[in-house]
């Protein structure tokens, strides 16, 4: 699952609303944030300094322009701002046709994430009917990838009929909770990224229940050695998978532990 890392991707999207000012995010370089500050932002989660949130309001604010839509079997469309299908606001559309592999897009934070940031991200998704759930290809929808070539130290997918948290090209792996189509899904993970796996810790949960407590990837960190990460989602996947793909994020929140 290599991808390139140009610099174009720093690129803040020039389409959207005039942008808010800019704040830092400790450890991930810089941030356009519409809301930011102690929140919890939902019952059984852990509090969050929000650095840097979106619900799609003002459309792409705050991402930045990327070149992963390009692909070898053909252009993809670029990702867009759409009516919810919760009926609630606004969502941003990740769409795949059978055999294609990528739509994604970076948020203007978590791009930078550096040996010891300890980071939590919070997201809401709805996954049209029809979304290969339980492919058992390879099926991403949230990587923190490493500066350069390779498969990302940590990610996390879809397949199998849940979502998961793995890395370290398939080296570790535990699930997050299942992958349903037609319903809102609420995910929160907390991620120490650290290369020493005695250091690398994860946390999770799901529709406000904790499935992940304390998990050190066998064998791995979170992080390559002498790399940092940054945070992409959307849908990238094995080009065997026939079937077409709909995502839909509703909300993203980037911050740290209150």
């Amino acid at each position: 699952m290599a991808s390139p890392h140009p610099a174009s991707r720093r690129r803040v999207l020039g389409y959207a609303l005039a942008l808010p000012a800019a704040v830092a995010l400790a450890g991930t370089g810089a941030a356009t944030a519409a809301t930011r500050g102690p929140a919890k932002a939902r019952a059984g989660v852990p509090d969050i300094d929000v650095q840097w949130s979106t619900d799609f309001s003002n459309g792409w604010e705050g991402w930045l322009d990327t070149p992963w839509n390009d692909q070898p079997q053909g252009e993809v469309p670029r990702p867009t701002v759409v009516d919810s299908p919760t009926a609630q606001g606004k969502a941003g559309r990740f769409h795949l046709e059978g055999g294609q592999q990528r739509n994604e897009s970076q948020p203007d934070a978590a791009q930078n994430i550096g040996e010891g940031d300890t980071l939590i991200f919070q997201f809401t998704d709805y996954l049209e009917d029809g979304f290969p759930v339980d492919t058992d290809a390879w099926q991403v929808v949230m990587q923190f990838k490493n500066d350069g070539e390779g498969s990302p130290p940590c990610e996390i997918k879809v397949g199998n009929g849940v979502y998961a948290l793995d890395g370290n090209s398939g080296g570790w792996h535990v699930d997050i909770g299942p992958a349903e189509t037609g319903k809102p899904i609420d995910i929160t993970v907390q991620i120490t990224f650290s290369a020493d796996p005695g250091k690398a810790v994860i946390d999770a949960w799901y529709a406000g229940e904790q499935t992940i407590t304390g998990y050190h990837p066998d064998g791995a960190g979170t992080l390559y050695e002498g790399l940092s990460s940054y945070l992409k989602t959307g849908i990238y996947r094995d080009t065997s998978i026939g079937e077409a793909g709909t995502r839909f994020l509703t909300e993203l929140v980037i911050g740290t532990p209150a």
